[in-house]
């Protein structure tokens, strides 16, 4: 085995790992090995170098020169560079991969993780704008999958929101706070979403956002709708 370590030049990388943390690629460390490689149909056997690249992070007191080792390079997502301005497009990237990777928790509250490391690393959010005013009242159109023969549903902003939203829950026709199965209830998911929407509205209010509204073109869920917009979330 061989390790190569590559240092990178600034300004860095700010990358958010698969766990939902974010931090500067400072450096690559490349782990070499020997892999034995067969070709069965002529029966030669060799030995082959693979490489793993694992990102070298930093940032603050915490991270600096820490090496994640549970993940490779090729698995984090490279968010911008450090001192660069971002949009709500790149807020939406992150929520898309934390979803797909980091736990719920971190979904639900990545909003607030993302707003203070582009805070920490001087990257400025900017929304965007129409005629040179801040666009401050966003709908958000949700789209509602059946499945399971309709008893369960995912709930998601359609492709073409400015914020990530998505949940799912068992579909009932009436609001309900507990299942026999243990999945999300209808009401379950609306708090959710909500806290979500509440999180989006905290972090950029002083950007200039207002108001998240959501709309839907599936009257069937139109219900779901309403008590969402209804929904506020205590503190």
């Amino acid at each position: 085995m061989d390790t190569q370590l590559v240092r990178h030049d600034k300004p860095y990388n700010v990358i958010c790992g698969n766990n939902g943390r974010f931090a500067l690629h400072i450096a690559t460390l490349m782990v070499i090995t020997e892999v034995e490689q067969k070709d069965i149909g002529r029966k030669v056997v060799e030995m082959v170098p693979m490489a793993r690249c694992y990102p070298v992070v930093g940032g603050s007191y915490k991270a600096d020169g820490e090496v994640w080792m549970n993940e490779e390079q090729k698995d984090c997502l490279v968010v911008c560079r450090e001192g660069e301005a971002v949009s709500l497009h790149t807020l939406k990237r992150v929520m898309e991969f934390c979803a797909k990777t980091a736990v719920s928790f971190y979904t639900k509250k990545m909003p607030h993780f993302f707003s203070g490391a582009m805070l920490e690393y001087g990257c400025k959010i900017l929304l965007p704008t129409e005629n040179g005013k801040t666009v401050s009242d966003y709908d958000v159109c949700l789209v509602f999958e059946e499945s399971n023969n309709g008893s369960t549903c995912m709930v998601y902003a359609d492709k073409d929101s400015d914020f990530f939203f998505n949940d799912y829950f068992v579909n009932e026709p009436e609001f309900i706070s507990l299942t026999s199965s243990g999945l999300p209830t209808n009401l379950e998911s609306i708090r959710s979403l909500a806290e979500l929407r509440d999180n989006y509205l905290q972090i950029l209010k002083f950007d200039g956002l207002r108001n998240i509204k959501f709309i839907t073109k599936n009257n069937a869920y139109q219900w779901f709708v309403d008590k969402l917009n209804d929904t506020e979330v205590d503190e």
